[in-house]
Parts: C-alpha cells; sequence; structure tokens
C-alpha cells in the first residue's frame, strides 16, 4: 500500500473532519480527560501548531509518524495533524518489549517517532519527546500555527494499525479514511444518532476499537470522556450516573464492570458494545439482566473495528451471535462443514484494501478474516473461534471458545482459557487453564466432570491446570500464543 492524496488550498477540504466539525460547532465540547478538556475550536486550534511542530521535523505527506503517547490528548491531537498534513499515524503499544518496538518501526520506516521519552531503538535525533505535561505546556502544540497544501482524498492512507499478533507475525493493515468513514457510517446506522452522545474511551488507542471512537465521535458530533486507563470502578460510575452514553468493552472488562456493580444503570445509556472477543451469552445475559443495553459486535483491525452487531430489541435471545453485518459489509462462509461452520469471510467498502508493504487486493475481493463461524436463520452471525485456535484432536474439530462457554458456567471459574498442545496419540489435545473465583476450590477431576455433563466426550479437557490468571494482550483479548508457550513449557501446572 502507498499514500495517495491531491493538492488544494486552505482548510483541506470534505475529509479534514475535524477542520468540518469546527466549522459547524466550534464551541461544543469534543474531549474530556483527567489532564484536559477541549472544544472542538480550541482542538481545531491546537492541532493547526501541531502540525507546524511535525512541518519542523520535516514530516511530509505520505511519511509515517510513529506514536508512543499515552491515550490522552496529545495523542488525538497527533492524530488528527496527521489527517490534516497527510502523515500516516502509527500508534504502538509502550510496552512492547524492545525486540517487539525496533521490529515495527522498522517495518514503518517513520519520518519521526513521538513518545513519552526516548526508548532503546531509535536514533534519538529522530525522537520527538513528550512528557506528560498541562495542556498549557504541551510540547507539541507550542509552536505557531501552519497552514498545508494537502487534500486527503477517500483512498489517503490514515494509519498503520499493527495487528495484535496472538498468533503469527503482526501485519501493518493500511487503513484509510474512507474506511473509517463507511465505518463510522455503518456503525451509526446500527446504534442510531443523538446529538447529545457521549463516548466511554477506556481502550488503548494503539488498538482499533479506540482509534474508531476518535473518528467516529468527531463525524457524529459527539463528545468523548476518556480514562487514562481501564478502572472497573469508574467505569461502572460514569456507565451509572449518566455521564455517557456509548461505550465500548471487551468482555474481560465487562465482566469486572459487573463484578463492582450490579445495576441499575442510567437510562441515557444507549448502548454497550461488547467485541474484541467473543463474550459468553451467559455474560451478556447478567449484564442484560442488570439493565445494561450490551450490544454484541464482531470486528478486526482490518474492518475498522464494527463489521457486525447484534440489533436493538434483539437481547438476549440473539446473545447467541454477533449480529447482522454492518451496512454496506458483506459476509459469507466458505467451505461449510455439516454443523454449518466455515471460513468467514468479509467484502465491503471499509474492510482494510490491503497490509503495509503489500500489493492491494481487488475492489470485490473477498476478505479472509481467519475466524471460523456459520450464519443462523434470522441471518446473524455466530463466530465459533479462531481457525488458528482450533484443535483437532483424533480427527475431530474442538473450538476452544465452546469448552470456554461451558466452562465458565462453573460457579466456582472466574475465567477460563483452553489451548492445543500437540498429543502423541491424538495429534492435539485440550489445555484448560482456570483461574478459580474467590474462596472457590476447584480440583481437575471436579471440572472434567462438570465439563462431561455437558460437552461430548472427545471436547473434554484432557488437562486442567488451576492458575492465579490467564495472559492477555495489551486490548483484553486472550493471549493464547503466550499460553499455550506456559503450558507447553511447563510453567503453569
Amino acid at each position: 500500500m502507498t499514500p495517495t492524496g491531491g493538492e488544494g488550498r486552505g482548510r483541506a477540504g470534505s475529509w479534514d473532519w475535524l477542520g468540518r466539525r469546527a466549522a459547524i460547532h466550534p464551541e461544543r465540547e469534543y474531549w474530556r480527560s483527567d489532564a484536559a478538556s477541549f472544544t472542538v475550536g480550541a482542538l481545531d486550534a491546537r492541532v493547526d501548531r501541531v502540525v507546524g511542530c511535525l512541518a519542523d521535523r520535516d514530516v511530509k505527506p505520505g511519511d509515517r509518524v510513529v506514536s508512543f503517547l499515552p491515550p490522552d490528548y496529545q495523542h488525538v491531537e497527533l492524530l488528527f495533524a496527521a489527517i490534516r498534513m497527510g502523515a500516516i499515524l502509527v500508534p504502538l503499544n509502550a510496552a512492547l518489549s524492545s525486540e517487539e518496538r525496533a521490529e515495527r518501526i522498522r517495518r514503518a520506516d517513520p519520518r519521526l517517532v513521538v513518545a513519552p521519552a526516548v526508548l532503546d531503538d531509535w536514533a534519538p535525533r529522530d525522537w520527538l519527546v513528550v512528557p506528560a505535561a498541562a495542556a498549557s505546556d504541551d510540547v507539541l502544540a507550542q509552536g505557531p500555527p501552519a497552514w498545508v497544501r494537502y487534500k486527503p482524498s477517500a483512498d489517503s492512507v490514515q494509519g498503520l494499525m499493527f495487528t495484535s499478533g496472538t498468533s503469527g507475525r503482526p501485519k501493518g493493515a493500511a487503513l484509510t479514511l474512507g474506511q473509517h468513514g463507511w465505518a463510522a457510517l455503518g456503525s451509526e446506522r446500527a446504534l442510531g444518532h443523538d446529538p447529545e452522545d457521549v463516548w466511554l474511551l477506556t481502550l488503548p488507542l494503539f488498538h482499533v476499537g479506540g482509534q474508531a471512537i476518535l473518528l467516529r465521535a468527531i463525524l457524529a458530533g459527539a463528545r468523548v470522556v476518556a480514562l487514562p486507563r481501564f478502572d472497573a470502578a469508574r467505569t461502572a460510575g460514569l456507565l451509572r450516573d449518566g455521564t455517557v452514553t456509548l461505550a465500548s468493552l471487551v468482555p474481560t472488562m465487562l465482566q469486572r464492570v459487573l463484578d463492582v456493580e450490579a445495576g441499575p444503570f442510567s437510562p441515557r445509556l444507549r448502548a454497550v458494545l461488547i467485541g474484541g472477543g467473543r463474550a459468553d451469552p451467559s455474560l451478556l445475559e447478567r449484564a442484560h439482566a442488570a439493565g445494561m443495553p450490551v450490544r454484541s459486535t464482531y470486528g478486526m483491525t482490518e474492518t475498522a473495528s464494527q463489521a457486525a452487531t447484534l440489533e436493538a430489541g434483539h437481547a438476549p435471545h440473539g446473545f447467541h451471535t454477533s449480529g447482522t453485518p454492518l451496512w454496506g459489509v458483506d459476509v459469507r462462509i466458505v467451505d461449510p462443514g455439516p454443523d454449518g461452520v466455515g471460513d468467514i469471510r468479509v467484502r465491503g467498502p471499509q474492510v482494510v484494501p490491503g497490509y503495509w508493504g503489500e500489493p492491494p487486493r481487488g475492489e470485490d475481493e473477498w476478505f479472509a478474516t481467519g475466524d471460523l463461524g456459520r450464519m443462523d436463520d434470522q441471518g446473524r452471525l455466530v463466530v465459533v473461534d479462531r481457525r488458528t485456535d482450533l484443535i483437532v484432536s483424533g480427527g475431530e474439530n474442538v473450538y476452544p471458545a465452546e469448552i470456554e462457554r461451558v466452562v465458565a458456567r462453573h460457579p466456582g471459574v472466574r475465567a477460563v482459557a483452553v489451548v492445543g498442545v500437540s498429543d502423541a496419540a491424538w495429534g492435539q489435545s485440550a489445555v484448560a487453564v482456570v483461574v478459580p473465583a474467590a474462596g472457590a476450590m476447584l480440583t481437575a477431576a471436579a471440572l472434567a466432570v462438570f465439563a462431561q455433563d455437558h460437552l461430548a466426550r472427545y471436547k473434554v479437557p484432557r488437562r486442567w491446570i488451576v492458575a492465579e490468571s490467564i495472559p492477555l494482550t495489551a486490548n483484553g483479548k486472550v493471549w493464547r500464543a503466550r499460553l499455550r508457550a506456559l503450558v507447553e513449557q511447563g510453567e503453569l501446572r
């Protein structure tokens, strides 16, 4: 993928979403966090100064700018400045190892790296150090404003989002402005539009779900209330007291919120999207019973977040699904088996046109998600598992997510994850790692008996491990590759 865009005059035009929103509602608040709050107009002016800062560093249209900034206003300023001047933002997790950082930086080949401190894997002259500071002395927005003649288009690459890498080498998904725009439109058609909407941002901004909230809010004229990191008690309070109307959580976050807050939740709360991994229907039912308007979703980096969402009014009987495809998204199941389960493929204008450094896909080419699923009789997508997580034991397909849903019903289980390991007799066998609920005493024998009551014999894990925790990725998904390695190395017993 390569960047595209034309030359224009003055403001960047229809694809400068912040500039257009500032022209309409400059006085409307857009951002509020512990560190700062800004109206749309104030943010617009600050972004012009950030453009000047980047221009002084010789950043030009098409150049990559890597950001290790924390999820606060400075990252937001950098995001909209990059769009305005045609640079390509590459947000990365500062918690990556030195080797992981270096590998991603090498592949992005950036003009500039912006970070809270100089790390050990890039020449200091190419870094812009942005210490945590009050908005009044923000390094990025200190200088004079600068105007640009770049005019982005729908095909302009907005950013590179590296896939999570939970199974294999991560790739840089080249997300365009048009792709984000279509995704925002499909999401709004699914959720409805309210000019008083306030999004709760708890997801990391190096994750597509967090970035999508920023862009969808500015397009819709909504506000964003951001937490510096996920906090179950603060999140529960904001959902309860009416501060926010929309939120996006991963299943582990939802469970923690429900553990500290049983409801009721504010009637202003319109939807809580649950994605980033298949949620157990019983967890969604628990949230629904507490009065939380949860909506299961399906999406990924390559679809600019949401690709399917459970429609309003389909709870709780639709909780076994991820809902119907968003407007403009086509979904099909390839090579289904007798149970209807096959490879999930998607197509549409919000689907990533390609990966950085690779030829783009054809306009009508289906994207292979790597997930397994089926469609139910109402046209809703049922995600079964990741293709790479599938366990083939004795010639039978075993889906870890199916086992996890059953084991999670055990009253003594707080969390469970299942991985496949090599087995001389069966090819692969399932290993279940279980975290007990507070005060629960779990044994492998008791768990096996429980599983046998609900699963076919070949699906029952051959090993059970009771552990203190399960490794998660930065966006809250089970880190299966790491978990599998810990099991195979005997570090979990």
